[in-house]
């Protein structure tokens, strides 16, 4: 039977020639597609094992995080108590000694230029009963009569440590100088007009005797022998009276010397942290 070429509507015949096939490219047919991806699924893998190695790493960290403070938790509960029991003192803590011993005044001028004066002092500080106390600090303030806020001149000394039993003696100089030198140092108080005219009626009238008062603030750290506690204490002394002499006008001494301080104290137990 006869082949039959295609045509389109116009009769044209289609010529097709056959594409040559070989027995290779005919088994390639048959053979089914397949694609690689080796590569791919060793880094999604990777990714995954880290993804699950870091995810391993945070729990095990919530979990010592969670242990810490369980263990902390603990602490507080049990030891809290007994730092509050031992780490008190059973009664509140006595005071050191302050005397002041000696007091001596020269360069002591009243006039319209204010008030100029130099004050030598010798102070002794004695550890009777605690342990150990450290000494941080300890601001000296010298007022007129019976009122520290008319201060006069301040200065401070350094710090120590004293054992119980032992003592400290202090020689410190106080500095008063006149209304136009103030600013050259302003960490002095300023000695107004009204006070220096006063002052030098005082003087006057008292046939060269004046009134003066010491005030100190000490911060401390007491060391018993079970507890540890902050002290604030701000010793005074009152009615130093000082008798200027008779041929130096610009110099006196004090009358009452070794005077004990009055030692108000005030103290807490340190931070537990």
């Amino acid at each position: 039977m006869a082949s039959v070429e295609p045509q389109n509507e116009r009769n044209h015949v289609y010529r097709f020639s056959t594409l040559p096939q070989s027995e290779t490219e005919a088994n390639h047919e048959d053979e089914p597609l397949s694609i690689s991806t080796n590569t791919t699924i060793h880094a999604v893998s990777d990714n995954n094992y880290h993804l699950d190695e870091i995810f391993n790493i945070s729990t095990h960290a919530c979990d010592k995080i969670q242990d810490l403070l369980a263990l902390t938790l603990f602490m507080l509960v049990i030891f809290l108590p007994l730092y509050r029991r031992f780490g008190s003192p059973k009664q509140d803590p006595i005071p050191p000694i302050f005397v002041l011993n000696s007091m001596y005044i020269s360069n002591f001028t009243v006039g319209t230029k204010g008030l100029t004066a130099t004050w030598d002092a010798k102070f002794t500080v004695r550890n009777t009963n605690v342990s150990s106390i450290y000494f941080r600090t300890i601001d000296f303030t010298i007022f007129y009569k019976q009122n520290p806020e008319d201060a006069l001149s301040t200065t401070s000394s350094y710090p120590f440590y004293l054992d119980q039993g032992e003592f400290v003696k202090l020689h410190l100089k106080f500095t008063t100088m006149e209304t136009a030198h103030w600013e050259d140092d302003q960490e002095q108080p300023f000695v107004g007009s009204k006070l220096v005219e006063e002052i030098g009626k005082d003087r006057d009238k008292n046939n060269g005797s004046l009134s003066f008062g010491i005030q100190m603030k000490v911060q401390a750290i007491y060391y018993g022998e079970t507890w540890v506690s902050d002290v604030v204490m701000t010793p005074y002394c009152e009615d130093l009276m000082v008798q200027f002499l008779a041929n130096k006008d610009s110099a006196g001494r004090l009358v009452n010397p070794n005077r004990n301080f009055s030692v108000p104290i005030q103290w807490k137990p340190l931070p537990f942290f």
